[in-house]
């Protein structure tokens, strides 16, 4: 598109020089408002910009024509502005004007007259009260056109008009927790959309509901409070910084089948488990309309019909329909399904064309239930559109994004009709920009690594989302996960930097000083729910990042901030130097580990993660207090595994294993008799034990744990409660894979991932059973594993110019891939067989190579860059390397 977002603000420096934040009269505050934003203009040449940023959602039309759609969701007081640079999409309409114009009078010398543009702007106002996917604010809009870089147009002033759209009825069910907004529900006649190029319906005028202000800092950290009150009537604007989503359409959308629909008992709950009396209530009472359950309990039937496909001139697939008994009666229905080749997180569009009255309930979801139909309520969530159509023609595309494979259109008339034009546009992270791959011998693995990049890509806007569909939401947790995947599988770190940044500019959580959002971009402002051991992964994603891209802006930018959560920890210490007591909820991982016994009074794996944090920051900050406050946690807990250790031989022992929780008892820490896999875990990843200090229980994890254990788990040692894969099996992965345990991470990844790639949507889930959501983005992790420990290629690291490169032990015969960052490209082949290794390594200029060598392969030839050298594992290569090691006699090489 040549309308693409511009990531550079104007020559001032503000995003907006004269734009004002506007909304209908007296309806920025009041809940779910759909409005209308028209400016007209001539057009006669010129570099033409459109900058605009809005509160909730936006939508933008050129000459009635879908321009694009957004904005990026941003931290409370703040809003995302999106750049269009509209240049090339006029001179066309200019070219176009000027041959219409010779064809009728033929006078190619005339002069071309100015061309009259109609550009619209739809803003979803929904004031949302419990929504991870926004912040709680009041509707705004901002708009500010400019030609040649001056301004030509900008909200506040007269050339922008208003109006209310009429046609969505808001007094329906929500979709999910985590989108608390009424279903996509209209009432819709033929020419409803005639306002994008014609007369704006109910016009209202405009009144200034903000303004834009100017971001300052206190001390590097913390902006002053003076600058946005709670009462302030002001925006932080920012730029996108990242990436416009990608938003052209899927072309393959195949018919599956035509049904007749008869109702029938639905044997579910009437009610999700969110949907409260108390929440009912404030939605508009139990009269609100419910067409999840109006569909729940359809039986599709064999279709007795008439089904024509047809293709129109311009190439366009549609379908006529003649119902079963044409005349019969209202409630005849009749469905048509559909499937996309491969789930996809977008808009869902489809022209219709009745004779009369007729309702349209579109249906959707990522995978068919065990009768083969479409869900419309699963996880909880209601996955329904429905359109009540006056009759004629009418073009639909819904307002928001879905994550689905498939799609069911249940038309209800007795009348023959016509439905065309079934298309998903896509929104999400464009995968042209995506400058990495992966490709190995076994099928598996490839399967597991494309299934990554695909729940990367289907879960990326301008942010990490956890999931695309029920909640929409940027999640710390899981951002640390999904940030490295991006880094791995995409070259790309701009999203990364773009949500940390989201989290470090935001308000401080109430519990807590210096504390951050559990969501970006979700919520109140100073969020009243804390999650600490989320705040802590922030800071570690925060010190993740630094030391893959060495950015000193954002690091210094963010040092008082920093200080600040340090400051506010050291309260939650107690006599021993180790946290106790932490307010709000503690998030281990889905299981048994996050429950309270388990995470109070003392809890081993929030303190692990702390002092894991309180190491990389002093590091990072050259501050040795934060290593000091680490090394004092490590050894409190070594100590006191260490009276772990005393117990072996007692009767009934929990032997190996470190109880979740503790208390202080005369001066030591005391176990509470609580213990998960998770927490153990969390112990080895983040360095609170050792495998020195703790060699029966990491043999014991190894072992009996996992997602397919070896050996099983003796009497006791059953009260260890199973982990999730969100973050337990993660934290395994990593564990085997720093040990060398490299075969049984393969067994385990396979087993696993290969589980729930053989189900739909092709993507990674959030939990093991698949009740959940199936597409979770912090699963885009499990390509890193394959990159980094089966080709061998860790994440480059661009602060200190190095790629380590290891080629993998497990089972294959060879691995190729790259990797494309800023720096320029990484390259890596390697193969095996009787004769013995090759590798060839490459890395931009100034890059250094670092090679290990596999230990099976010591005693062989070595050859370095055409020069035959004497045999060592470690390998420094310049930035470039093909090394080649022949079998010695007796060498085993492996299968």
């Amino acid at each position: 598109m040549e309308e693409k977002c511009s990531r550079e603000a104007n020559d001032s420096g503000k995003v907006f020089e004269e734009a004002k934040g506007i909304f209908l009269p007296g309806k920025s505050a009041v809940p779910n408002v759909l409005a209308a934003f028209r400016l007209d203009f001539s057009y006669s040449g010129g570099q033409v910009e459109l900058t605009v940023a809005a509160h909730t959602f936006y939508r933008i039309y050129l000459n009635g024509d879908f321009l694009g759609m957004g904005p990026a969701p941003a931290p409370f007081g703040r809003l995302k502005a999106d750049r269009y640079d509209l240049t090339g999409r006029l001179a066309r309409t200019g070219r176009e004007a000027g041959e219409e114009r010779l064809s009728r009078d033929g006078s190619p010398g005339a002069e071309i007259p100015p061309r009259e543009i109609r550009l619209a702007v739809e803003v979803m106002g929904y004031v949302p009260r419990e929504f991870n996917y926004s912040t709680h604010e009041n509707s705004v809009f901002f708009g500010e056109l400019t030609v040649d870089g001056r301004v030509a147009a900008a909200t506040g002033q007269d050339s922008w008009r208003c109006g209310l759209l009429p046609y969505r009825d808001f007094h329906a069910e929500a979709m999910s927790h985590g989108r608390r907004y009424p279903v996509e529900l209209y009432a819709l006649r033929e020419g409803y959309a005639d306002w994008r190029t014609g007369e704006i319906p109910q016009e209202t005028g405009f009144e200034v509901v903000a303004e834009a202000l100017e971001e300052t800092w206190k001390d590097g950290g913390r902006r002053e409070d003076s600058k946005i009150s709670e009462d302030s009537t002001g925006r932080i604007i920012q730029e996108r910084r990242v990436a416009m989503p990608d938003m052209g359409k899927v072309p393959d959308v195949s018919l599956l089948g035509v049904f007749s629909v008869e109702p029938g008992p639905f044997d579910g709950p009437a009610r999700n488990w969110w949907e409260t009396d108390a929440y009912l209530a404030r939605c508009g009472g139990a009269d609100i309309r419910r067409p999840s359950l109006d569909r729940a309990g359809c039986i599709d039937m064999a279709f007795a019909g008439t089904l024509r496909e047809y293709e129109d001139g311009a190439g366009t697939k549609g379908y006529e329909v003649c119902p079963k008994g044409s005349g019969s009666g209202p409630e005849a229905a009749t469905a048509l399904e559909f499937a996309l080749r491969d789930a996809e997180t977008g808009l869902i569009g489809l022209t219709l064309e009745t004779e009369g009255p007729a309702t349209v309930d579109i249906i959707w979801n990522d995978f068919l239930d065990e009768t083969a139909q479409v869900p419309v309520k699963a996880d909880s969530t209601n996955r329904i559109i429905r359109l009540e159509s006056a009759g004629g023609r009418i073009s639909f595309e819904s307002m928001e994004p879905h994550f689905l494979k498939y799609i069911k259109v249940i038309v209800q008339t007795d009348k023959m009709f016509r439905l065309a034009d079934i298309y998903v546009r896509r929104y999400r992270f464009p995968e042209a920009l995506g400058r990495a791959q992966f490709l190995c011998s076994d099928m598996e693995l490839n399967r597991i690594y494309e299934a990554s990049k695909r729940t990367l890509l289907t879960n990326t806007l301008a942010f990490f989302l956890d999931s695309p569909e029920r909640e929409r939401g940027g999640w710390a947790g899981d951002s640390y996960w999904t940030g490295r995947a991006a880094a791995m599988l995409l070259g790309d770190a701009t999203v990364e930097r773009s949500m940390l940044y989201d989290f470090l500019a935001a308000d401080y959580a109430r519990m807590l000083p210096g504390t951050f959002p559990c969501c970006c971009c979700g919520g109140e402002k100073n969020d009243p729910e804390l999650m600490y051991t989320w705040s802590l992964f922030v800071l570690l994603e925060l010190t993740d990042y630094y030391r893959r891209t060495g950015d000193e802006a954002l690091k210094r930018e963010f040092a008082a901030r920093v200080e600040k959560f340090m400051e506010a920890s050291r309260s939650l210490m107690n006599e021993l130097g180790v946290l106790e007591n932490i307010p709000g909820s503690v998030f281990i991982d889905w299981s048994a580990s996050n429950n309270r016994a388990n995470t109070e009074a003392v809890c081993t794996a929030a303190n692990g993660l702390y002092a894991m944090v309180a190491q990389r920051l002093g590091e990072m900050y050259g501050v040795e207090a934060y290593g000091e406050e680490a090394a004092r946690i490590r050894r409190v807990f070594r100590e006191a595994y260490g009276r772990v250790k005393e117990s072996k031989y007692d009767l009934f022992t929990m032997y190996p294993f470190l109880a979740d929780s503790m208390t202080v008892e005369d001066g030591a820490l005391v176990g509470n008799g609580v213990y998960s896999e998770a927490a153990q875990y969390y112990c080895f990843w983040t360095g609170l034990l050792r495998r020195e200090d703790a060699p029966d229980l990491w043999k014991a994890l190894v072992e009996q744990f996992g997602p397919m254990p070896e050996r099983y788990r003796g009497t006791m040692q059953l009260s260890v409660g199973n982990c999730g894969v969100f973050f337990g099996h993660m934290m395994r992965f990593e564990l085997l894979a720093r040990s060398g345990e490299t075969a049984l991470l393969e067994r385990e990844m396979k087993h696993l991932c290969c589980y729930m790639t053989a189900h739909d949507p092709g993507t990674f889930w959030e939990t093991l059973g698949g009740t959940d959501s199936r597409n979770h983005g912090f699963g885009a992790h499990y390509g890193v594993v394959v990159v980094r420990d089966f080709l061998g290629m860790d994440i480059p690291d661009c602060r200190e110019k190095t790629l380590r490169f290891a080629p993998g032990r497990g089972s294959l015969r060879w691995a190729k891939g790259r990797i494309g960052l800023e720096d320029g490209q990484f390259t890596a082949f390697w193969h095996r067989d009787m004769e013995g290794l090759r590798l060839s390594v490459s890395a931009p200029e100034g890059y250094r190579i670092l090679v290990e060598l596999p230990g099976e392969f010591c005693g062989g030839k070595l050859t370095v860059n055409g020069k035959e050298e004497e045999f060592r594992r470690t390998l420094e290569c310049g930035n470039r390397a093909d090394v080649r090691v022949e079998a010695g006699k007796g060498l085993a090489m492996p299968g």
